[in-house]
């Protein structure tokens, strides 16, 4: 909160003034073909008035002040004939704009040596798009000594001492057209050229011409709406006498944090009750955000140790830091990038890391922001969603499809002009966003690989983190939060097992639903029983994934590889969690992690005579990811048949047939290769593969009896052929 000691009488004159000139103006509108008049001092008042206005005196004693309190009747608000209303009319966003001019000025001595010192330029940011129009109004008619005129334009021949006020014509939109911003640079530049003080007024997250940017002092943040201010606004819109009860009405209004999303409509809507009071609860309950128990939940809550929630509760501890003002906002993280497959919490961590820390959260994605038209409107969209983080801050700004951006390299040269368009205004505003200290910036998306490069960068994004589907662990205190102290819960754990939070969610909604509607209680029996059915052919399928995922473990643990972490069983397929083998890029490595990449193959292929497709598909798949390393030795590593050469990624589609043979047979070998690896422990790949199978799940702790004593003796070859080998 404000110290309004300070600017509080400042205001009071302020609103005096404004008063007055309401009853001599009848048209508001800033004509920039004539001069602003000063308005003059009202008529002076006698002691008795100046006394009366004091925001402590009272005529009414206190005994009386609380029996029309406690009929409901404010008191303070009541003149001595009984009325209640006052009986001028100032319209809200008026009061409420010189109330924050006030209090950014704080004096009008301040204002007098500060803003009209000979030569003097100020620039005040952070208005909103409809207040700047009416700032500037109300500077030149009531914030001016006497004599001075205000002016919009570059004063050549005014022979008055003059205040130069400007603010930028911003579009429907919310931006500034190139035609407008090259009129208001030349704008500034004229106003700068003249002798009289200069005040430029500026919308929150305006992004100016870099040479105004180098040229101009740094902006004066125009005072955030508190309750100090709502209070004398209140005074003024609900009392015959200019003061109300603020005892009970202070109580009753938002938090200076929930100021912050106060909007025209909000305040329009809370004005129209009949009391002071009144309007500050109906203002209260338009700014509460619905309780919402999933938009609520806190990383405690979550309760996940991946490196993305580790990630997130380390942004959580930095703002609060900050906030206590332990540590410098420089020294911090600011921000994080969420990578995953849908479906995985993306969403949800943001708003898990939002409702931790405590602050606001702005949410938006590149398809809302594409969905507002063309181009300008697009980057309008973008502009307005940073600009409310920055209005907010505290806060944390959410960006979800941030691949959608693409790269401005990419081969697709298809819209190659717009992408670079909306990729160059992305990173000007992070890059604004960076210096407004306050707001985190997390983006997700399903495809980092894609993004421009200068968007990854440190300083953008400072941290990248990959966020999977949880954990046994995770699953079952999701679970446990829906069904507590359920004797099934372990049981219903393990059939989650592997599934994104968002097929969990939708399975407990589904079960819910349907226990509702038959009239029986909803618990983990329930929710197990209305699970798909295992049939033999899905019973077959989930061996086959679990002696898969157990040889691409036993592979890693006999070529001496990183320890293997987790491995997963869902319903669908199977995740091994291990690091990369690369470590110094020699050409051993490079071999040792196809081999492994090829070792659930080999595993089907030998305990169940027959492959399948589960190494291929999509891209990350085992087949994808060793074709690339194989390339990647030949044509970019030096390490292949091209010797001391660098070719470049290759295009699989332009490869020759030659470099196709050579694919093959390379890859071929390297499954050979882990066929004999795996050959000597088929009775421990098929015992692991049976406890996959009854556990869904196990960590580094479960594994280690299983794979600590595979320590290789020797690199085995390569080339070495294997009788039990069959081509597919």
């Amino acid at each position: 909160m404000s110290n309004t000691q300070s600017w509080a009488p400042y205001a009071r004159d302020i609103l005096r003034r404004l008063r007055h000139a309401q009853t001599v103006v009848t048209n508001d509108l800033f004509d920039e073909a004539k001069q602003i008049a000063p308005v003059e001092d009202p008529p002076a008042r006698n002691l008795l008035e100046s006394l009366s206005e004091l925001e402590g005196a009272q005529t009414r004693d206190s005994q009386e002040l609380a029996e029309l309190r406690a009929a409901g009747t404010d008191g303070w608000a009541m003149d001595e004939n009984g009325n209640d209303r006052p009986k001028q009319r100032i319209p809200a966003d008026k009061i409420l704009v010189c109330l924050q001019l006030a209090d950014t000025f704080r004096t009008h001595r301040d204002f007098c040596e500060r803003v009209l010192a000979p030569g003097a330029v100020n620039v005040i940011d952070g208005f909103k798009m409809n207040q700047m129009e009416t700032a500037a109004t109300q500077i030149g008619r009531l914030f001016l000594p006497e004599g001075w005129v205000a002016q919009t334009y570059a004063a050549k021949k005014v022979t008055s001492p003059a205040l130069q006020i400007i603010f930028p014509p911003i579009g429907s939109s919310g931006t500034l057209s190139p035609n407008s911003q090259r009129e208001f640079k030349r704008k500034v530049l004229s106003s700068l050229a003249q002798p009289h003080p200069l005040l430029i007024l500026l919308p929150d997250g305006l992004q100016l011409d870099p040479d105004l940017l180098h040229i101009l002092p740094d902006g004066q943040r125009l005072a955030a709406l508190t309750q100090d201010m709502m209070l004398m606004l209140l005074a003024e819109t609900h009392s015959a006498t200019r003061k109300v009860d603020s005892d009970v009405v202070r109580p009753l209004l938002p938090d200076d944090a929930a100021l912050k999303s106060l909007t025209a409509p909000i305040l329009i809507a809370s004005l129209r009750a009949p009391t002071a009071a009144g309007a500050a609860k109906h203002m209260s309950d338009l700014l509460r955000v619905p309780a919402d128990p999933n938009e609520a939940m806190t990383l405690e809550h979550i309760n996940g140790n991946s490196p993305a929630h580790l990630a997130a509760q380390g942004l959580v501890d930095d703002l609060t830091a900050w906030r206590a003002g332990e540590t410098p906002w420089s020294t911090i993280p600011h921000s994080l990038l969420i990578s995953g497959e849908p479906g995985v919490g993306k969403t949800f961590l943001a708003r898990a890391i939002s409702a931790s820390a405590e602050v606001p959260l702005i949410e938006s994605s590149f398809g809302r922001w594409q969905s507002e038209g063309h181009l300008g409107d697009m980057l309008g969209a973008m502009r307005k969603s940073f600009a409310e983080a920055i209005e907010r801050k505290p806060a944390v700004l959410f960006i979800d499809e941030i691949d959608s951006a693409g790269a401005r390299d990419s081969a697709d040269k298809n819209n190659s002009n717009y992408r670079r368009n909306v990729i160059n205004q992305f990173l000007a505003e992070i890059d604004a966003l960076m210096r407004a200290e306050g707001v985190l910036l997390i983006g997700a998306c399903n495809h980092p690989g894609n993004l421009d490069p200068a968007i990854l960068r440190p300083g953008r994004f400072d941290q990248h983190a990959e966020l999977g589907c949880p954990p046994l662990a995770q699953v079952r205190h999701m679970i446990s939060r829906v069904l507590p102290e359920d004797t099934k819960l372990e049981e219903l754990a393990r059939a989650f097992a592997g599934q994104t939070p968002a097929e969990i969610d939708a399975q407990l909604r589904s079960a819910r639903s349907t226990a509702r509607r038959a009239g029986r209680s909803f618990d983990a029996a329930w929710v197990l029983a209305h699970m798909p059915t295992a049939t033999p052919e899905t019973n077959a399928r989930q061996r086959r994934i679990a002696l898969h995922e157990s040889g691409h473990a036993i592979a890693a643990a006999l070529l001496g590889a990183v320890p293997v972490m987790k491995l997963v069983l869902s319903n669908r397929t199977g995740q091994t969690h291990r690091s990369n083998v690369v470590h110094e890029g020699l050409l051993s490595e490079f071999e040792d992690e196809m081999t492994i990449l090829l070792s659930g193959r080999a595993a089907e292929r030998l305990t169940l005579g027959t492959i399948s497709a589960g190494a291929g598909g999509e891209d990350g798949s085992d087949l994808q990811l060793a074709t690339q390393l194989l390339l990647s030795c030949d044509r970019q590593a030096g390490l292949g048949i091209h010797g001391n050469s660098w070719l470049g990624k290759a295009e699989m589609s332009r490869l020759t047939q030659h470099e196709r043979d050579r694919l093959r047979v390379k890859l071929d070998k390297m499954e050979r290769r882990a066929l004999r690896l795996l050959e000597p422990h088929r009775e421990r790949l098929e015992r692991l593969a049976a406890q996959l199978l009854e556990v869904r799940e196990m960590d580094a702790e479960d594994l280690r009896p299983w794979l600590e004593d595979l320590i290789p003796s020797a690199r085995p070859p390569i080339d070495s052929p294997h009788a039990g080998f069959k081509p597919s």
